[in-house]
This record gives C-alpha cells, structure tokens and sequence, in this order.
C-alpha cells in the first residue's frame, strides 16, 4: 500500500530558503474571474503561519495586465510573479517549480482557496516526517459564494497504484518535493489540461516510489462555480474522455478498464461538462447559452 511508509525509496530533507520558508505556492492564472482570484489570492495572506513563497505563474502575453492589476500583491517580498515556459497548465506549474526555491512546492488554484493553517500545518507534517515526498489533505467543496456545499472529503490514508485505474486516490491540496517532482519531469505537458496535476502526477510520482502521506486536515477549499471559465465544465466532453483515456494508457491500463473507467465518469463528474464536444460549444456560445444552466454535482 501507498501510504505513509509508501514504496521504497524516499528522498532526504533538503534545507529551507534563505528566510525559513520551506513552501512555495504554485498559482496558475490564465482564465479568471476577479473576486475568485481574489479569495485565492487573499487566503495566501491569511495564513496563521507566514513563512511560505509563492509564485504566480501568467501566459506571456498577459504578463503586463497581471502585473497591473496584482500589483499590490506583488509588493509583498514572498509573492514573484513568472510566465509560463511551456505548454497550457502542465506547462504553468512546471514553470512554477522551476523558479521555487522552496523545499516544497504546493498547488492554489486561482479560484479556490487554501485554509487559514494550511501552511502551518503543512510544515508541522514536513517538520514530523522528513522522508515524505507528497503529503495530500482533506477537501471541502464550495460554492460561488464561499459556502460549503459538502462536506470534509477525507484524504485517503493508502492506496495502491491499481487505485489510479479508478480515480485519483491523491487529491488537493498537493504538496510535494520540489527536486522530486523535478526529478521525474515534472507534469506532463503533452497533456491538455485534464488531469495532468491531480491524476497523471501522483500515478508518476508513485511509480518513481514516492513516498505519499495523508493530512487528515481539511486544508483545501475547491470552488464549483459557472461564473467564468472552469476547465472542469467550459472543456467539452470530448476532450475530458481522450484526455482521461490517454493518461490510462501512457500508464499501461487495458482497453476493458479503460472503457469502465470512462463510463462511470460519465455518469459522475463529467456530467459537469458544459458542452458535448467543440461545434457545441460554438453553437451553445453564439446561442447565449447561460453557463449557470449546466449539470450540478450533488455533494455529500
């Protein structure tokens, strides 16, 4: 089982930055809605423990209008902001990793939000147990307007890598070792944009015999919103299923599993997805189709 003892290997504890901070936030902004990215943004400066970095990480040509309007965030010494160097968000976290020079690397979405002790937290774990590569905590899921809509989803404590054939068994908020994930070439950017941070990382990492461990603490608040663009909703259909089945592959999973797996996502989360494939979504656009209509989850 995958778990705190995890497979064989494991890394040594490297040492902090130059000012004690041993993690950097990792926040890829491309599409955004101001006051979710905001929140984000916001729920970095709360936190009970100020010893962390972060990185914002833009597409080039929107280096300048990010530059403007974060630019009170970006007077703070702990927040830089970079570009992408590569390719879609694989890419923006690859490059956030890259300019971290933090012992650990954490993931912020720009419309979801980090709890007030999650670096706190993060750091008594690393502190506690300094040969694990990937810690991964409880969730909560909330809607437009800050409110639970769910309850804590709890990090699962082992798993296999058989597991990954169903669903990802490692769920945010991510935290994980810089030089490891580095090590295994990062996120894999010939994926586009589904799955590649929260499914196709930890199944690599894991492969590499990373070391995982599961903070019970409900560090990570995920937004389900149709305000604005949402990969999980505004990509079609169509790429979540080849998406989806192309990480199943590259990880030598069977045709019959493949196909079981697509399955139950269509009757579950995928259900999420706004448009059928890209000539809906053409159509749906220039129709006004109002985005708040789509499919919601029900959540426990």
């Amino acid at each position: 089982m995958l778990s705190t003892v995890g497979l064989s290997g494991g890394h040594e504890a490297e040492s902090a930055d130059d000012d004690g901070a041993r993690i950097t936030a990792i926040v890829p902004i491309k599409h955004y809605h101001p006051l979710y990215l905001e929140h984000s943004i916001r729920s970095l400066a709360a936190q009970s423990d100020g010893e962390w970095r972060c990185v914002l990480v833009v597409e080039p040509r929107q280096r300048e209008h990010f530059t403007a309007l974060l630019h009170e965030t970006l007077g703070d010494p702990r927040v830089r902001l970079v570009v992408n160097e590569g390719r879609k968000l694989a890419g923006a976290i690859n490059s956030g990793m890259r300019h971290a020079g933090t012992e650990f690397v954490a993931l912020l979405l720009g419309d979801d939000m980090w709890a007030p002790n999650a670096v706190a937290v993060l750091n008594a774990y690393i502190t506690a147990e300094p040969a694990i590569d990937f810690f991964h905590s409880a969730r909560m899921v909330v809607n437009e307007d800050g409110h639970a809509i769910s309850s804590v989803h709890p990090s699962r404590p082992s798993f296999t890598l058989e597991d990954f054939w169903r669903a990802s068994p490692v769920k945010h908020l991510l935290c994980w070792r810089r030089s490891f994930g580095l090590s295994v070439g990062g996120i894999d950017e010939t994926l586009n944009s589904v799955g590649p941070d929260d499914y196709d990382f930890p199944w690599v990492m894991a492969e590499h015999g990373a070391r995982f461990r599961a903070v019970s603490e409900c560090l990570y608040f995920y937004r389900d919103h149709r305000e604005s663009f949402r990969l999980t909703t505004h990509l079609p259909l169509s790429v979540h299923q080849r998406e989806c089945s192309r990480i199943l592959r590259k990880h030598g999973v069977a045709r019959q599993p493949r196909r079981a797996f697509l399955s139950r996502a269509r009757r579950s989360h995928m259900r999420q997805c706004l448009y059928r494939n890209a000539i809906d979504r053409w159509l749906k656009e220039r129709l006004g189709y109002d985005a708040r209509r789509g499919w919601r989850e029900t959540y426990r």
